[in-house]
Formats: C-alpha cells, structure tokens, sequence
C-alpha cells in the first residue's frame, strides 16, 4: 500500500534525525502557538479594558438615573454638539493606591483628583474638551511617592476564573441537566484517558517520556488544525464551542492508538538491541503499525466531514466537524513524524544508558575499563525497559519545565509576583468593577455636575499607584532590564546573530546525538570484527606469496634478508593467519595451514639480542619487531610472557606469541600445532577480566537440556560437561516434571558474603569492637561507610564472632545482578577502614581481607545454615502414573531411596549440605555453560534432596540450596558464547528496572535443573538403570571396535531366578535414558 510504504519512509527519515525534526516542529508549532494564545487572549484582554460610556438625562440631579450607552451610534449622537450647548463629557479614571499601611497618607484631593467611597479610591477627572492623563507619581503630605504601575495584579487571576466562572454558570442556567451530566462525564472521560495513557506507557518501559510525547504530539497537531481551520478556511472556532466539544473527543479517540503504535516498536527495538533503530521502527510501521492508524484516522475524518456537509445549516456543528476531520489528518502527520522521532530519541537514549549502567557494573566487578567498555557497547542488553535511573536531579528536571511553562503563561496572562498578595486585593476594588459594571458608584455619580443638554461620563480602565519601596524599585529594574533585552532581541542584527546561536546549539545536539549513536552501533559492529578485517588485510597482502610452494617461499625469504631492512609494519609481523579466517572449527586442513604458517615464521630474521632490547626500551615492539624476535626477547627473559599484550596491543599476536614462547620452553611443540585452539576468539575480553598468560581456548561439550518449566516458562537450561549421560538424565528429568505441571521456585534470601579477620590488642578491645557492630549505632555507621562505595551494593547486615583477641564480621550484602566478590570486598575494605579512622578503633589491626568466614570457594556450616548468595528452594509434583512410565520406577522406591541414600546416606558421611545425589554435576555443566565461577561450586552445590508420597499416591519432591552464587554481569558472563547461554536463558546482563532479579532467576533456574537431574538419576538408582546407562553412553566406541564384548548384565534375585519383566524393564529404563 503506497500509504504504509510513505508512512515508513517517513519514519526512517524522521528516526534517522529525530533532533532536527523535533526541534523543527517544535519552532512551527510554538508561531502557531503564540498566534492562537494572542488571538484567543486579545479577545479577553479587549473585553476587560475597554471603556464604559454612561449618560444622564438634562434638568435630574438624581445618581441613579445613569444609564449606559449601549453602542458606538448612541454615542455619537449624544455627543453631537447641538445648536445652544453641547453635551457635558467628562473623562473618569479610576485610580487604586496601595501603602501597605493604613497609616500612610494618601494624596490630597484637587480638582482633578476626587475621593471615593473607599480609602484607597480615588477618581481623576478631566473635560473631553481639554482631555489630562493621570500623572505617573502623586505625592502625599508626608513626602511619599506614589508611582504608577502595571496593572497586572495577582488579583487579575481572581478575575479570569471569576469571568470564566460567569460564563459557565450562565451557559449552565440554559443546559438540560442531562446536557450537564454529559459534559461533566466526558471531562471525567478525558482525564482517564490520560491516566491510562501514562500506565502503559509504564507498562511500555517508559514513566514519563514517552507518555508526555505522545500528549505534546497530540496538542501540536490540534494547533496545526486550529491554525489551518481559522486561519485558511477562515472557521470561527469559540473557547466555549470547543471547551464542550473536545472531552468527547478525547474520550472517543483517546489516546489507544499512541499506546498501539508505540508498543509494537519499543518491543521491537528491546528485542533487537543491536539493530539500527531507524530500520526497525520502519520495519514495525510497514508490517504492524501503520495501516490500522491510516485507516482508523482516515476513516474518522470521512465520517466527521460527512457530518459537516449534512450539518452547513448548523454553524456550530460544522464547524467543529470540519475541526476534528483536520485534526485526524494532521495528527497522523505528527505521528508519522514528530513522535516518531521521540521514539528514536528515547530508544537511542535508552541504549546509551544501558551501556553506561553496564561499563559502570563491570567496572565495579574489577574488569578493566577497557574490556568493560568493549563489552558493554556489543553488549547491550535487549531486556532492559526503563530510560534512566530515576534519580533527583530528573525530577528536579521535569517538575521546572512543568512550573516553567505555568509560570510563563501566568506572566503572559499579567501579574506582579513582587509586591501583589492577596491581602491587596478585595472585590470592591476589583479592576472590573469600572469597567464591566452596569452602573456608576454613587461616589463617582454624586461628583459629576449635571449640564443643561445632559452629561456623558466615560470611565476608563482603573489605573493603580503604589508607594515607591524597595521592592517596587527592583521591579523596575528587573522590567526595564527584560524591555532592554526585549528591544535588543528585536534589532536586525542581533536577532539574527541569536538564531545563528540557537542553530549553532541545535547542530552541536545533533552531533552528539550522532556520536553517541556511532559508538553503540558503529563501534559495537567495529570492535566485534575488527579482527577479521586485519587478519583479512593480511591474508591478501600475502596470498600470492601464500599461494606458492613452501620450499620457495623460504628461498624468497633467504634472499630477502640480505637486501631487505629490519623494519616491520604491524601488519606485515603477524604472519599467523590460516586461508580460513572466517572459519569458526578446526579442521584438519586447518590445522596443516596453521602449522605452515608457523613453520613460515621460523624464517623470519631475528636481529642481536641488545639491538631486539634497544627498540623494546623505545617502546617499538609492535612496529618494528616481528613475531620470531618478540619470541626471542621473551625466551631470553627480557620481556614477561604476561606483559606481551602491553607491549604488542594486539591481544591475538600476544597469544600466538607466547604460544611459541612457551612451546620452546616447556619443549612442547603440541602448542604449534591446532590441537589447542586459538584463532576466532575475541581476547580482548579475556585481557585484564577472566584469563592471564592466555594460548588459546579449551573446547568443551555443550549441551541443552529441556524444556523445563520453571515458573510457568519454559526454558532450555544449557549444560557444558564432559560426562556422558549427564544432559540425557537431564532430559529425562524434564520430562517427567513438565509432564506434572513443571517446577515450583521460591527464592528465600539473597545476599553475598565476606568475612575479614581483624585483630585487637586486647580481649576488652575487641570485645567492645563486637558489642559496637551488633548495636544499632555501629550497623548504621557501617552500612553508611559500605554503601557509600558502590552504586549497587548494599549492605544488609554484619554479624560478628569472636575468638580470642580475634574478631570475624561477616557482611552480607546484596550486589544487584553481579555475583558481587570485587564489589563486596571494596565495600568491606572501606568500612574497616572507616571503623579505624572514625569510630575509635585505630587500634584495630586487619589481619585479612577473607578470614574464610564468608566462607567462600570452601565447604562450611554457616553457609548451610545462614546461605551465601541466593537461597532458592525448588518444588514440583509428579504423577504417579508418570514415576513409573517416564521414570520406569515406582514413588516408594524413590522415597524409601531418598531416605536411605541422600539422608542417612550422608548423615552417616558427616556430610555438610550432601543430602543430594548429584547437585555438583548440575551446578557445575550449568556454571561453565553461563561464565559462572565453577570454583564456587563447593557451596553453590549444597542441596538437601526431600521426596514424599502425597496422599493420592503422587511423588512430592524439592531440593533446598541455601548458597547458590551467581551473577549475570561480570567475570565469565563477559565471554561470547556464555554471554549468548545467558541470552538464551532471557537473563543476560543487568537489569535495570528489578535489579538484580536476572542473577536471581538464573538462581532458579540452577535450582530447577538440579530438580531434574536428581529426580532422574534416584529414578535410575531405584530401577537398577544406571549402570547400564553409562556403559550405553561412555562404551560405545569400544563396542563398536570390539574392545569390549558385549554384556547383557543379569540382575540379582533372592532365589537367584531373574524374572522375564525385570530384564524387560531394566532395557526400557535404559533406552529412554538414552534416548531422552
């Protein structure tokens, strides 16, 4: 459809430069803006301040026979001069003083200057014939200047809301009460509308933005369309026409197809973090978004301007047809333009501050800012949902531009915020009250003599005079300084040197913007493939010489070194790049390039010893040596293996150098040959975060098991293992407890640990150290110190133990989505630090850092007890029927095995946290498969294993593991592969709107897992399967070779007679092992 596609080019463009569209549309808008405030104001301001004309009849002397002359005809016939005399034409204005102070004077009467009923009253008069305007100062007997000011009172807003109010009780006097009831039920309507337009926009990712564009693009496209009605089709739109007309509008139209149309693309946009963000969002409007806004927009002006050509007898109805069918169409407009740059702006905003929260998270987990930065922009996650981090400093932001914009219009509507309060103002003196009235003051009235042929008074709009003080005098100054500014805003020159400014401004936004978006996408695609790109450089540079036989090849390189230079590019050093680049195996013809490409490097000149020493000292290394004499240097102990990554800056020639330094040393020649793997591996990331002295890469088995529901959601849990069998049981596991509703998760506590050890001088002094930090006052103390060096981490507690003049505190602190080691031990350096130097322990000395009482990386009773990590305990339900099908076992089997085996079993072995029959195997495939630390293993595997009959013969079983530690930020989860297992799992990085709740869904998933393994591999216990399993799996080479001959293994009776369904069973039980 020609619309859908226009409607997507539009967006791509706008997406693709969201500043310049918004800032366009926001100058066009803000002329058509001030033109209708103008227009509409103008209209109010006129009504209140003009003159009122009043006439008294010649020969009565009586105040209350005034009358007012209703139009401009009677006016100039009464004023006509007649034959004897003309009419008496007086001029009257009202004048208002304020002293703040009933004691001071008020000027003295004159002629011209009359009192008034009131105090503050008085009236200066003056003949048609020799018209006076009030002076800008009168002056008391004391002394006092009173000063002319602007009549732009506070108590002016009393008189708008008083005049609104007139307007709508006297519009409500002539309504139906039904009428009435709609009108109030559609503003009822309205405001709920955009309350809903708020929550889901919440729910969309977004508390404020988003919600607030998508209002502000509502209001400029009903400006374009007042400026269009009014000003091109030359419609009469009243205030009072569309205050009753719009709410229905509102309440029928809402804000649904905002909500529609955003949706879709921000959902977009998260799932595909790395794609460009104008492509997808027009990629969403082509295929999603656009065609049902065209036509419910279009059809919606069809209907109101068919409306309008059967209602042009109706003035007031046609008009405002013809207002909404110019509405739907330029509201589309903006849609498909203005708002849909706000979304590229809040999408491109969105992924700068995830990569930020990303670098900062990393960094605070000890990964080096490098590695850091390179990870979070290839990196950004795509489940993150909210914009910022709400702190202060954004709402501070939002509520000025709020009060801003009030207050500018406050000022625009009149009003001297300086010295005007409501004391001031009292309704006898209200502004109006000369003006709108339809008579005179009988004060006024009295004064005024009477002529022969009649009198006519005019009374002007009231002028106000305030005593002079300090703060009238800074007014003054403030209002002469804005109406200097004013004037040299108007001058040619200047004015057009400000908007060369404001161009300026936009253009230096628009940059950044533009470099802040390169880095994301740009940079991420760079860094992701820089590498192949030189190494593909590379491969062409020396694919002729590549291309010839080995043998000549050396010969070309024996002549060259008695014609050639020592000098080497970067480029040309690394002679260590197979033909095959781009492949992600090794291949045996990989392997065969590989080592002619060493072999090739053995020909390479190498230069004297001191010389190779001179240009290392110079800082030449990566220029000027190749790979033979950087291997030289470092087998002669002149440069450390581990320092080859600073001085090449090149991760991958470090790794292929140090792979033939340390073959050459360790007289390993294995290490040149592709038996260890190195090519296409990012070491970038490896560098200064996960690995030291890096020569490769260690492949190993991956493996998926499930689906396993887990919560509801199904999950493919990936497992990294050289065991076989593990992932089948696995398998099997899943299946049976999906087949009962899936797995049950609650996660009880989540906190990391570590414990220093400090030492005291005496018993007294620690014992008091330990008094202090069980007390209220210390924990505070501590918590302020610990939270203070981390943005993340926050300390729940510290609880102490004391063995001699030894005092242990263990911190538990949650750490967000990180497993939080580096980050909590900042935080406990910092803390003790902070006990020694403000709260009189500076006799404390720290004797370690971990005073293993964390305890960490080591088996021990206070993480059984207290958890380390998360604490996650995992339940599910299995059918009876699906125990002894799936499982090929029976539920009293299984419990009676459970009892004997994982309780008394391990009670008998002095087990800590064994009560399992094979938490390890599973906490550690899924720690190497996600970046985890398998070392923590040793606490994260502690799991009690409980299995029950329920009453209806169904098999209840849960696994309870107090010390599950893990993390979807930093460490491992930074490599590629186990970064894609965690977005596999949907938990990868941090989030940012629970943080921390990705670390803890890994938790369960660690736990679920477990469910499974030992759900299957007790069922195998039970039914004699497991040994026939293994040798299924892990002996079917050597059966297939005929090492091993094959055995039927015959299981044991108490008469010694094996039953027919027994044999029958245990080869069931074996193949869905396998086959599961």
């Amino acid at each position: 459809m020609i619309f859908t596609e226009a409607s997507a080019h539009f967006v791509r463009l706008c997406a693709n430069k969201p500043i310049h569209f918004i800032v366009s549309t926001l100058i066009v808008s803000s002329v058509f803006y001030l033109t209708i405030f103008d227009h509409y104001i103008s209209k109010v301001n006129n009504a209140s301040y003009n003159s009122l004309t009043f006439y008294h009849a010649p020969g009565n002397t009586n105040s209350s026979q005034w009358n007012i002359v209703a139009n401009d005809t009677e006016f100039n016939f009464l004023n006509e001069p007649s034959s004897d005399s003309p009419v008496s034409h007086y001029i009257v204005t009202p004048l208002i003083f304020r002293a703040h102070s009933k004691n001071v004077p008020l000027p003295v009467n004159t002629t011209s200057l009359l009192s008034g009923s009131d105090r503050h009253e008085r009236f200066f008069i003056s003949n048609i014939s020799s018209v006076a305007v009030p002076p800008e100062t009168f002056e008391n007997v004391d002394g006092d200047i009173f000063k002319l000011r602007p009549s732009n009172r506070l108590g002016r807003y009393y008189e708008y809301f008083k005049s609104m109010a007139s307007i709508i009780k006297n519009a409500a006097a002539g309504a139906e009460p039904l009428d009435l009831i709609m009108v109030a039920l559609a503003y009822a309507a309205m405001l709920f509308s955009v309350i809903q337009l708020f929550y889901e926009m919440r729910r969309a990712g977004s508390k404020f933005w988003l919600a607030f564009g998508s209002l502000l693009s509502s209001v400029i496209a009903f400006l374009f369309a007042i400026i269009i009605c009014t000003e091109i089709f030359g419609i009469d739109l009243p205030l009072a026409s569309m205050s009753e007309g719009i709410p229905f509008l509102v309440a029928a139209v809402g804000f649904r197809h905002k909500i529609a149309y955003t949706v879709p693309i921000m959902n977009a946009i998260r799932k595909n973090p790395r794609s460009n963000i104008a492509d997808t969002m027009s990629k969403v409007v082509l295929t999603t978004t656009a065609s049902p806004l065209i036509k419910e927009e279009v059809l919606a002006a069809i209907i109101a301007g068919t409306v309008a050509i059967f209602s042009s007898n109706l003035t007031g109805l046609y008009n405002f047809c013809i207002l909404i069918a110019v509405l739907m169409i330029t509201d589309l407009f903006i849609t498909f333009t203005f708002y849909s740059a706000i979304i590229s702006l809040k999408a491109q905003i969105n992924t700068v501050h995830r990569q930020i929260e990303l670098r900062e998270a990393l960094e605070e987990e000890g990964v080096s800012t490098d590695v850091a930065t390179s990870v979070a922009v290839a990196n950004t996650d795509g489940n993150q949902k909210q914009l910022f981090e709400h702190n202060g400093s954004i709402w501070v932001f939002k509520i000025v531009l709020i009060l801003g914009f009030l207050c500018l219009h406050l000022f625009a509507l009149g009003t001297s915020w300086l010295y005007d309060d409501l004391s001031d103002f009292s309704a006898s003196t209200s502004l109006f009250s000369y003006s709108s009235s339809e008579y005179l003051t009988h004060s006024l009235a009295d004064k005024v003599p009477i002529g022969n042929n009649g009198t006519l008074i005019t009374v002007m709009p009231a002028k106000i005079y305030r005593r002079i003080t300090l703060v009238t005098n800074l007014e003054d100054l403030l209002f002469d300084f804005i109406s200097r500014i004013s004037l040299a805003i108007r001058d040619p020159y200047v004015s057009k040197f400000l908007f060369m400014v404001a161009g300026v401004s936009s253009a230096i936004n628009v940059y950044l913007l533009n470099v802040a978006r390169n880095h994301l996408f740009i940079e991420a695609q760079s860094s992701m493939s820089s590498k192949k790109v030189e190494q593909s450089e590379n491969v062409s540079s020396t694919r002729s010489e590549n291309s010839r036989p080995l043998s000549v090849e050396k010969k070309a390189t024996k002549n060259e070194k008695s014609t050639k230079p020592h000098t080497f590019s970067h480029s040309k050093s690394r002679k260590v790049v197979s033909d095959s680049v781009d492949s992600s195996t090794n291949s045996a013809d990989n392997v065969k390039d590989h080592e002619i490409v060493e072999d090739s490097s053995e020909d390479e000149s190498v230069r004297p010893l001191d010389e190779l020493v001179e240009i290392m000292k110079a800082g030449k290394v990566s220029e000027e040596l190749n790979d033979a004499e950087v291997c030289e240097l470092a087998t002669r102990g002149k440069m450390p293996l581990y320092a080859l990554e600073k001085h090449l800056g090149d991760t991958t020639r470090a790794v292929v150098v140090r792979r033939k330094a340390i073959a050459k040393l360790a007289n390993a020649p294995v290490l040149t040959s592709g038996r260890v793997p190195w090519k296409d591996y990012n070491y970038d990331r490896v560098f200064g975060a996960c690995c030291e002295n890096v020569i490769g890469y260690i492949p190993l088995p991956l493996g998926i098991a499930g689906p396993l529901i887990i919560d509801g959601v199904p999950y493919h849990i990936p497992m990294a293992t050289a065991e076989g069998c593990l992932v089948a049981s696995t398998m099997r596991g899943c299946k049976a407890l999906n087949a009962g509703g899936g797995v049950e998760t609650e996660l009880t506590s989540d906190g990391m640990t570590r414990g220093p050890c400090v030492r005291f001088p005496s018993l007294s002094r620690a014992g008091t150290a330990k008094r202090w930090l069980d007390s209220e006052e210390g924990q505070k103390s501590v918590k302020e110190a610990f939270n203070s060096t981390s943005r993340f981490a926050r300390l729940q507690h510290a609880r102490t133990a004391l063995a001699g003049t030894l005092l242990f505190i263990r911190f538990k602190t949650t750490t967000g989505d990180a497993m939080g080691m580096n980050m909590i031990s900042k935080g406990v350096e910092y803390a003790l630090k902070y006990m020694q130097e403000k709260c009189g322990f500076d006799d404390m000395d720290v004797v370690s850092l971990s005073g293993n009482y964390c305890t960490d990386k080591k088996p021990a009773a206070i993480n059984w007890i207290e958890g380390r990590g998360k604490s996650v305990v995992a339940a599910a339900t299995v059918p009876a029927d699906v125990v002894k099908k799936v499982l090929k076992s029976d539920v009293d089997a299984l419990v009676k095995l459970n009892i004997d085996k994982n309780l008394v079993g391990s009670a008998m072995a002095g087990s800590i946290g064994g009560n399992n029959a094979q938490a390890a195997n599973l906490v550690t495939a899924v720690y190497l498969a996600t970046g985890q630390d398998p070392a923590q293993n040793v606490e994260s595997s502690s799991c009690i294993t409980l299995m029950e009959k329920l009453p209806n013969g169904d098999l209840s079983i849960s696994v309870s593991m107090p010390s599950i530690e893990v993390g979807t930020i930093g460490g491992g989860t930074i490599l590629e592969a186990q970064a894609a297992m965690l977005e596999l799992l949907g938990v990868r990085g941090p989030n940012q709107k629970h943080p921390g709740a990705n670390a803890r869904q890994l938790a369960k998933i660690v736990a679920s897992a477990v469910l499974a393994a030992e759900l299957s591999l007790c069922s195998a216990l039970a039914a004699g399967h497991l040994v026939r399993a293994h040798m299924q799996h892990n002996r079917n080479s050597n059966l297939k070779s005929g090492a091993v001959k094959k055995i039927a293994p015959t299981p044991a009776t108490a008469d010694g007679v094996v039953k027919k369904d027994d044999v029958k069973r245990l080869k069931q039980g074996s193949k869905i092992c396998i086959k599961s």
